[in-house]
């Protein structure tokens, strides 16, 4: 009997999910639909909650069962996992109690978390658990497409922000901070809201994020959102410039230097220079953040380099486990 082994990468605005043997993951939002009598039924997951929301008027609300890395509805986790299984092992294999499972978890993650993790796979029928730390799974996919062996792996992703020198297969230093791409998005919002009395919803403040969003001092690019006027209560549009909103990236890119320059300072003197030539590898989600490699590296006086697809450098490099 074939065993197989899945990878999974449980982030807060996806899950990504692959089968080793074949090089392979798919991933769909991390969100559920919930209806029903109660209102609390997993009615939809992933793409098809989003669109079940969108046409419901009202009748379904959406919900995220993983927040900071951690599972917070072990219900809603399960029925997105079972949907990706569904579009990755296909007919091959009866159920999982064929599989083992390797996960990537925040460096910072506690025990109780993984355990959490770990008894919701055991549960579904895999035979087997393990964890991989989310920098050690980006070195995996980020030394290869930069050909180097040592540097610092920077993770923007939506509640995490993972930094850490890893040094061949290790992490010598590293932390997790909870203040990544959904903070830069609410403090988008309370800036428009201050300055034009409009209140964004999170998913226009995101599209404003990701659209106009540049630490080019010089960018003009102007960007359209709709809001709610709090004075008088009318949707409103109004015109944003990157150029608004540049000090909000800004501040958040000078944080995770400080933390990069003092992790890089307090390492052994035979390795410092090593991880200095080498550099800082960015990636997810917010690491396409325009000019936020050249911002870097002007601050540190080091190398900085964006991944190819950053958004999927963690489950790309666990396939290479």
């Amino acid at each position: 009997m074939k065993n197989y082994q899945l990878v999974f990468d449980l982030g807060s605005q996806y899950i990504a999910a692959g089968l080793k043997q074949d090089g392979f993951f798919d991933k769909i939002p991390t969100v559920v639909a919930l209806g029903g009598a109660d209102g609390k039924e997993i009615v939809a997951v992933g793409m098809d909650a989003l669109r079940m929301y969108n046409t419901s008027s009202g009748t379904v609300k959406l919900a995220r069962p993983i927040l900071e890395g951690a599972v917070i509805d072990a219900d809603g986790v399960k029925a997105l996992i079972k949907k990706l299984l569904s579009h990755i092992v296909n007919t091959r294999v009866a159920n999982l109690s064929k599989y083992s499972v390797l996960c990537a978890v925040p460096c910072g993650m506690i025990s109780s978390d993984k355990k959490n993790i770990e008894s919701l796979f055991l549960e579904l029928g895999a035979k087997q658990v393990s964890f991989l730390e989310t920098p050690l799974a980006d070195s995996l996919q980020l030394f290869g497409e930069f050909r180097c062996r040592q540097g610092v792996i920077v993770d923007i992703g939506s509640d995490c922000v993972d930094i850490a020198v890893v040094v061949a297969d290790s992490i010598v230093s590293g932390c997790t901070l909870y203040y990544g791409g959904k903070a830069i998005t609410e403090e988008i919002a309370k800036r428009v809201r201050a300055k034009y009395m409009v209140q964004l919803s999170f998913d226009q403040a995101e599209r404003l994020k990701l659209d106009c969003g540049s630490l080019f001092p010089n960018d003009t690019t102007v960007v359209s959102v709709v809001g709610q006027n709090v004075e008088q209560g009318m949707m409103e549009t109004i015109a944003i410039s990157s150029r608004e909103i540049y000090d909000i990236l800004c501040d958040f890119v000078k944080k995770y230097v400080q933390i990069i320059q003092s992790l890089v300072n307090g390492l052994k003197e035979d390795v410092r220079p090593l991880v200095k030539n080498s550099g800082v590898m960015l990636c997810g989600g917010c690491a396409k953040t325009h000019g936020i490699d050249v911002q870097m590296q002007t601050q540190l006086g080091m190398p900085v380099y964006v991944a190819n697809q950053p958004e999927n450098a963690t489950i790309n490099g666990l396939l290479q486990k």
